[in-house]
């Protein structure tokens, strides 16, 4: 007879895990073998945040009751938010940081921060995160953290995947300092605010970061995104901006076979801003390795309108690589969709806007269905289509 004691503990907890955090409550009520499965499950990721202005969501004091909780917690959430209820619960950041330093399994922290206080909310936080296993940090404030923060985050090591994104005031902030110590194992990272870095010093950056497989830049120039690239041997995933042409050496060093690239752009021009293909081109010099193109565009006067030979290059080169071309509300014609349909057998996943949508695309549709079988068009049709 079925009893859910008898249920063993590693079959459970793989199908305990697809449940949400509710379910997860209620299975762990189930039965004693149930709760030992989702506990673990339950704690495994823990986020702190206020509540109707003052109500503090926060899971230090469970942890500081029952410590053994903490060594389930993998992942966590901190908010300046919650710091800013100190005047209300005056032991707010001592206990923050006392259930914070039980959770010496943690292996990624994230910090996020709206208010004009960041450096004193973060650096009690994080003189705690720089004694635990730390493998991927995650830092969005709308000010920078402060010379303080950063004098203690030049000291972390071990990261594998590094977010730091700070909207203004402060100076950029793109590792100078910091990416020796990253150098052995940094393989994933975001760069939210490098307006007014000179190339050079982005470049001796990434020279110093060769196990990079995966960054997201923003505000470099998009003249020296090549020779960003020939510096990192092992990229294969890179979103980044396009903010027009200029003037940058080309590298002599052959630049890596990007698997997936995501171009972010705008333009008062429908046609797109000048040069943007052509530099997009020559960021995919290898044939057959592009699995997903992604644009993220608009244009102050209609749509951003994909031009005729950038489709018919990228068909020809990503022949039997392309998987997914993904470029939102920029609009495509119904021959340039019917010859990357046709073209890219591998083609599984189609999304735009159709610049002339007419009765008979439901027609042409149908005959793209049957020569790609794998291809899922998603189109947003209609000549006055607004994002």
């Amino acid at each position: 007879m079925y009893s859910p004691e008898k249920v063993p503990l590693d079959i459970l907890q793989p199908l305990l895990d697809h449940l949400d955090r509710r379910d997860l409550a209620s299975a762990s009520l189930v039965s004693w073998s149930f709760n030992r499965a989702a506990t673990p499950l339950l704690y495994r990721t823990l986020d702190s945040h206020v509540k109707d202005g003052n109500v503090l969501l926060h899971p230090s004091l469970t942890l500081l009751r029952r410590p053994e909780l903490a060594q389930y917690v993998w992942y966590v959430t901190e908010t300046g938010a919650v710091q800013a209820l100190r005047q209300i619960d005056p032991c707010i950041t001592e206990n923050i940081t006392a259930a914070l330093r039980l959770c010496t399994n943690l292996v990624s922290a994230t910090y996020v921060d709206d208010t004009d206080t960041p450096e004193a909310n973060f650096l009690p936080i994080l003189k705690v995160l720089t004694t635990l296993p730390l493998k991927e940090l995650i830092i969005r404030t709308h000010h920078d953290v402060g010379e303080r923060a950063w004098a203690l985050l030049n000291k972390i090591k071990g990261i594998h995947r590094l977010s730091v994104w700070s909207l203004n005031w402060g100076p950029p902030r793109v590792l100078q300092g910091w990416a020796d110590l990253l150098s052995p194992t940094l393989t994933h990272l975001e760069l939210g605010r490098c307006a007014g870095v000179p190339p050079t010093i982005l470049i001796s950056v990434f020279l110093k970061l060769p196990l990079l497989r995966d960054i997201r830049l923003k505000g470099v120039p998009s003249a020296a995104i090549p020779a960003i690239m020939a510096c990192l041997p092992n990229l294969i995933a890179l979103d980044t901006e396009y903010l027009g042409s200029g003037n940058y050496r080309v590298p002599s060093t052959p630049l890596p076979a990007l698997q997936q690239l995501t171009v972010r752009t705008g333009s008062v021009d429908v046609l797109g801003p000048e040069h943007l293909w052509t530099w997009t081109r020559s960021l995919l010099p290898h044939m057959g390795s592009l699995q997903s193109f992604a644009l993220n565009s608009f244009a102050v006067y209609g749509q951003v309108t994909i031009p005729w030979p950038f489709v018919v290059s990228l068909a020809r080169r990503q022949r039997e690589s392309l998987r997914e071309f993904a470029v939102g509300v920029a609009q495509l014609t119904l021959d340039s969709i019917s010859h990357l349909c046709l073209n890219c057998p591998a083609l599984e996943t189609l999304i735009c806007s159709v610049a002339s949508p007419d009765a008979g695309i439901n027609c042409q549709s149908d005959r793209l269905r049957a020569s790609t079988p794998n291809a899922q068009p998603t189109c947003l049709v209609g000549r006055g289509w607004r994002g």
